[in-house]
């Protein structure tokens, strides 16, 4: 049966293999320069001066007209939405076109009809504060932490990290902005500079090798609550409209202070156990509990009154039982 199924179907999953490495091995690859689109590129909303003359039919070379979005990615079927391009050597993409519905867009002019495919996607930052390496995997959002604790800034932008790049450049790059307790914003963190960081993977984090490296949170100045956040910073186009990450709050704690709040504890609760547990055991021992009515209250009452349930019950079921046997031999006599 198998040997049957892959002769039938062998040639057009391997057709369609070939197909998808094609794509992939197309992807992103913009150039000579960042505003040159060719097919199977991805480009973002916000961007401006794209040139997508390479997506003309190879024939007519009839200028694009259209970036048409197809039901189910199939040019044979309708048309969802459809964007304007009045100059595809200049083209701008506009957000109060798409409306959010990202995805593959095929060129168009009415003469040729579709030609090449271009992925429209948006351009989204993140950005979370955790522990400096080895331990990045400790987020601090919400967090109060020590002076003394070292961090870093772990930065993902997934899409702009891998398509919005040419000839290995990678032109994104970003702002970590911090706000103090009193409401000062700054990109000198630490004593380092948190400005102009390029986007050149879709993660990464500032105490990578050739990164600004990590931070003492005692460098930052008083205690309080801090807040951080990415900001765009170029493209022009990102730096305008472009969502930043959202803010994540930590707060730098009183080294002193939280030193002293957690040292009396265990001590009040390791002296307080073993002092109250001879004491009452030995109560009981000593003093009759006919005599003494007010002290097995509070400590004695607990502990002794175990045994006496304990016995109670034993010369009851011996009644019974012996109950049970006189009333078997008085019917055995009968």
């Amino acid at each position: 049966m198998a040997p049957e199924w892959i002769r039938r179907r062998g040639l057009v999953i391997l057709l369609a293999i070939c197909i998808i490495a094609l794509c992939v091995g197309q992807a992103g690859a913009r150039g000579p320069t960042i505003r040159d689109i060719q097919p199977y590129d991805t480009i973002f909303i916000y961007e401006e001066g794209l040139d997508l003359s390479q997506l003309r039919n190879a024939t007519t070379d009839n200028p694009v007209t259209e970036l048409r979005r197809y039901q189910d990615d199939n040019p044979d079927r309708g048309v969802t939405r459809s964007i304007p391009v009045a100059d595809d050597t200049n083209f701008e993409v506009q957000e109060i076109y798409l409306q959010e519905d990202y995805g593959t867009y095929y060129a168009y002019n009415p003469e040729d009809g579709t030609s090449a495919q271009v992925m429209i996607r948006e351009p989204r930052l993140f950005l979370d504060v955790v522990l400096a390496n080895p331990h990045h995997n400790e987020p601090l959002e919400g967090l109060t932490v020590s002076p003394n604790t070292r961090i870093a800034f772990r930065v993902s932008s997934p899409d702009v990290g891998a398509f919005y790049q040419a000839g290995g450049v990678y032109p994104a790059t970003i702002d970590i902005v911090l706000t103090t307790p009193g409401g000062a914003e700054t990109t000198v963190i630490g004593g380092r500079n948190f400005a102009g960081l390029n986007v050149s993977s879709t993660r990464f984090y500032t105490d990578d090798p050739g990164w600004p490296g990590a931070v003492r949170l005692g460098d930052l100045g008083e205690p309080g609550t801090y807040s951080v956040r990415a900001v765009w910073r170029t493209p022009s186009g990102f730096d305008a409209y472009a969502p930043d990450s959202e803010r994540v709050t930590f707060a730098v704690a009183n080294r002193v202070g939280v030193d002293t709040t957690a040292t009396p504890t265990p001590t009040a609760t390791v002296t307080a156990t073993p002092t109250a547990t001879p004491t009452e055991m030995t109560v009981p021992t000593t003093e009759p509990t006919a005599t003494e009515t007010a002290t097995p209250v509070t400590t004695a009452t607990t502990e002794p009154t175990t045994p006496t349930p304990t016995a109670a019950p034993l010369p009851a079921a011996l009644a019974v039982a012996a109950a049970g046997f006189v009333l078997t031999l008085a019917g055995r006599r009968r």
